[in-house]
């Protein structure tokens, strides 16, 4: 009885260490973007007219998604 709980304890641990291995990975990539992003909008200059212009953007978006019921 002990070897198979040994066994089940080791595939356990095995699967949460794989687990944490992915997500440390899948977080370096999202931080490698985030960065390449950021440098994006280092280079150029947003305006508080680029934000409302995507604000009236999305308001329209959202307004012909919901099919004009407001």
């Amino acid at each position: 009885m002990d070897k198979y709980l040994t066994i089940m304890v080791t595939v356990l641990v095995a699967t949460q260490v794989i687990r944490i291995t992915q997500n440390a990975v899948q977080l370096h990539r999202q931080k490698k973007d985030i960065e390449r992003n950021l440098e994006w909008f280092k280079e150029r200059e947003v305006t508080k007219e680029d934000f409302d212009c995507q604000r009236e953007v999305m308001y329209l978006l959202r307004k012909k998604l919901r099919g004009d019921r407001k």
